[in-house]
């Protein structure tokens, strides 16, 4: 059963970055309710905290200050409390190898950032419309 996407949580260290994403998201549905972090630290720091409002969806950047996405992605999967909460990995680095760590430490994609707003909004819009499947934490066929 597919559920509708109700809030994202954005961990990315460029505050740009950030800004381009909570329009593009904002551009396809303005009734997600977002949040962010600055790196894995602080998301999850915000994610533990007592009576925090859990989002459905993380999107993570993989290289940022203190701790990078992949070890806050392990950290997520070790928690009973977080491990439910799917988790796409958006990154400008689109190793193959480092893409394979990933689903196999637990991300349901793999997102590269694009260079331009409207293909961010295009990707974003289709994430949306997809909504949230149940998790296969396996690694695509593609790869």
């Amino acid at each position: 059963m597919i559920q509708k996407i109700n809030s994202i949580l954005l961990v990315d260290d460029d505050p740009d970055d950030q800004l381009l994403f909570q329009e593009a998201l904002s551009d396809a549905d303005n009734s997600i309710q977002y949040t962010s972090a600055s790196d894995g630290i602080h998301a999850l720091e915000q994610l533990n905290t007592e009576g925090a409002v859990l989002p459905e969806l993380i999107f993570m950047d993989v290289n940022m200050p203190r701790m990078n996405g992949l070890d806050c992605l392990k950290e997520i999967q070790k928690s009973t409390k977080l491990k439910h909460i799917h988790v796409i990995m958006y990154s400008t680095s689109c190793s193959v190898e480092y893409q394979k760590e990933c689903f196999a430490n637990g991300a349901v994609d793999y997102i590269e950032k694009p260079n331009d707003f409207k293909t961010l909004c295009t990707r974003i819009a289709g994430v949306i419309r997809q909504g949230i499947l149940p998790a296969v934490n396996t690694i695509p066929p593609a790869l």
